[in-house]
């Protein structure tokens, strides 16, 4: 599969050997999309056996690189590697995880889904992925993604390859601790009175997990929840926080709960960490810094949806974040 994209990430300017003609970076010319949703099926079964067997929290040592929301944008995902792990993640000294959102909005959600998941079988201990809210049946039939699988592949197969890789998303971990300090997720932490704010519940969520709303409440926390923004709440609304334990509803989302400094600190002390790492916000400069340097959100697609905003990462390592911005263009 790796292969078949090198060749679909590159412009062929005349005919080659084996029949091939012109064709523009980013595009599958003349390959039979037959074949070619044969190898995604058969990827998706083998990502899927690797990912039920890990636990739903993973542990992973340092060094390690983060990455945050990439919808899609294949050329980004293709920058990130040249610039992180160019000899591949097996000779990379370094982990790399990616917090989720792999799908919607960018054009090419099945190359990069195809490219993540060749990457986690040919290194299954090097390659993390977690799972995102857009990597949600509902939610993808609302945005771009079954739309672009029924697209590339016809209604019949396209319908069969969009439900290989979501069984393969039902068997995704939902979060992480990288160097023993940091916890990794999506959207972010939990309120206490689901898992009573432990980091060690995250491995009760069940797997396969096709319906998390109804299946799992703390991985929908997991998936969905936002950091607050204070300067933004009037000092009533700031009193009712206080009551709820720094917790508050979603009103953006209209899902899952939005949570302040004080319940960052107390998810940190209760579970002997130092920070939390997240995705699932837009930032202009790839990443945000919050809450007293403790939250940091990444975002690692740049463009997005025809903004200008840049893409980056974090590396953890030695009991330190990095941030790193990629140059895409």
């Amino acid at each position: 599969m790796l292969n078949g994209l090198r060749f679909f990430q590159r412009a062929i300017p005349k005919d080659i050997k084996g029949g091939y003609g012109p064709k523009p970076a980013y595009d599958w010319g003349e390959v039979d999309r037959n074949s070619l949703a044969k190898c995604v099926l058969t990827l998706c079964q083998q990502v899927r056996d690797i990912m039920s067997s890990e636990p739903r929290l993973l542990e992973i040592p340092a060094p390690c690189y983060i990455l945050g929301d990439i919808h899609g944008n294949f050329p980004d995902l293709i920058s990130f590697e040249k610039a992180l792990w160019r000899l591949g993640p097996i000779l990379t000294p370094a982990s790399f995880l990616f917090l989720g959102d792999y799908v919607d909005r960018g054009a090419f959600g099945v190359e990069v889904v195809s490219y993540l998941f060749a990457q986690k079988v040919n290194a299954p201990n090097k390659f993390h992925l977690l799972r995102g809210n857009h990597e949600i049946r509902e939610v993808q039939q609302m945005f771009t993604f079954f739309k672009e699988c029924i697209l590339k592949f016809g209604e019949k197969v396209g319908r069969e390859i969009w439900e290989a890789i979501n069984s393969a998303f039902d068997c995704m971990p939902l979060a992480a601790v990288v160097d023993k300090k940091v916890f990794c997720v999506h959207g972010g932490i939990p309120p206490p009175w689901i898992g009573d704010g432990l980091v060690n519940v995250v491995n009760t969520i069940p797997c396969p997990l096709p319906r998390p709303e109804a299946m799992s409440a703390l991985s929908w926390e997991l998936m969905w929840s936002d950091p607050l923004h204070l300067e933004m709440l009037t000092p009533e609304q700031q009193q009712k926080l206080l009551m709820r334990d720094g917790f508050g509803p979603n009103v953006r989302r209209g899902t899952a709960h939005v949570f302040d400094e004080a319940a960052l600190e107390m998810f940190l002390a209760k579970n002997s960490l130092s920070h939390v790492v997240r995705a699932h916000e837009v930032q202009q400069a790839g990443f945000q810094v919050q809450h007293k340097g403790r939250l940091l959100t990444v975002f690692s697609s740049s463009n997005y949806c025809g903004g200008s905003n840049e893409a980056a990462c974090i590396l953890a390592d030695k009991l330190k974040l990095r941030t790193i911005r990629i140059d895409t263009s």
